[in-house]
């Protein structure tokens, strides 16, 4: 069942946007592969999950999970997940695991001391794109000898819906990047994507979208994968949403699934995915602008509007900062 929600301890699902500072082209496959380790890292740390992402030269794209709740942590557990942040010593780290580990072997006040720092890390989408950022940052410059800043501005952030319908609609336009940018021609040979990266391993069965978006328990990952697949080509050849995949490409990939049931034609507007505030069912997004309006917290907000269809479920966007 799905665990949406904004609040309440339930956990919520993010589509976030970072660019390169100037939107420079800086990012080689190299730099993507140790942006992507350092990505499985951070999120281990932090305790997100990474549903899926697409590594650019300018710009990532991530659609994440973050739990409405870290929890009541063991020291065991704090120190697996310090380990995938602090595990390699550097000049000038702030923090080391001998000191993590001194000090929650220390008991009393330093334990809880220490314990209260590393959670406070932890469970938070700011805080884990501060952590990310600045951490690749420090690997980048300290490569190439450079100094200041890399990204440019703060991250953009999208409330995405947890059900089937939006987090799928979300997932394909992230793993359709590389195919609008005219990188790749099909999604599955973009490695530094969630998608590509699955179907270009032997591990695809496990990639944890499919768990999301499968229509019923009894669907075999096959099945979802290949629906999947055809709704990826049959969003992506849309002219209308700036599609850039083959039509006849598309056809051909629908024809070999022979039959099986896909969602309607991805039909959102490709400016809420980056640019809007929240997705999902209109009772979601309503809800979600009204409590925000109550606190103060919307600029230039408005209500829901309808921006897709997927698996005849309407998906509405609102628009704004919030």
């Amino acid at each position: 069942m799905p665990r949406a929600g904004v609040g309440g301890g339930l956990d919520a699902i993010y589509h976030v946007v970072s660019r390169v500072c100037g939107r420079a082209f800086l990012l080689s496959d190299v730099e993507k592969e140790a942006f992507r380790g350092l990505l499985g890292r951070v999120a281990g740390f932090c305790g997100l999950e990474v549903i899926t992402y697409a590594l650019m030269e300018n710009h990532f794209h991530l659609l994440i999970e973050v739990p409405g709740q870290v929890g009541d942590l063991s020291d065991e557990v704090l120190l697996a997940r310090a380990r995938l942040l602090y595990g390699e010593e550097r000049k000038g780290q702030p923090l080391s695991m001998a000191r993590i580990e001194g000090a929650l072997r220390a008991g009393g006040e330093v334990r809880e001391a220490m314990r209260a720092l590393l959670i406070g890390r932890m469970g938070a989408l700011p805080m884990f794109m501060k952590i990310l950022k600045q951490r690749y940052s420090i690997l980048f410059n300290r490569k190439y000898d450079r100094a200041g800043t890399l990204w440019e501005g703060r991250f953009r952030s999208v409330l995405v819906e947890n059900t089937r319908a939006a987090v799928r609609m979300v997932a394909a336009y992230i793993d359709l990047n590389p195919v609008r940018a005219g990188v790749v021609d099909d999604p599955k040979d973009y490695r530094f994507s969630g998608y590509g990266a699955a179907m270009g391993s032997g591990e695809w069965k496990t990639y944890g979208l499919w768990a999301r978006i499968r229509d019923q328990r009894s669907d075999s990952v096959v099945t979802v994968a290949a629906r999947y697949r055809e709704f990826l080509f049959v969003s992506g050849s849309d002219p209308r949403k700036g599609g850039t995949v083959s039509p006849i490409k598309a056809a051909a990939v629908k024809e070999r699934r022979g039959g099986v049931s896909i969602a309607e034609m991805l039909g959102c507007r490709l400016r809420y995915m980056t640019q809007g505030a929240v997705i999902g069912t209109q009772s979601f997004v309503d809800a979600f602008v009204r409590a925000r309006s109550e606190k103060g917290f919307v600029q230039r907000a408005k209500g829901a509007v309808q921006v897709g269809e997927c698996e005849g479920e309407a998906c509405f966007a609102a628009n704004g900062r919030m």
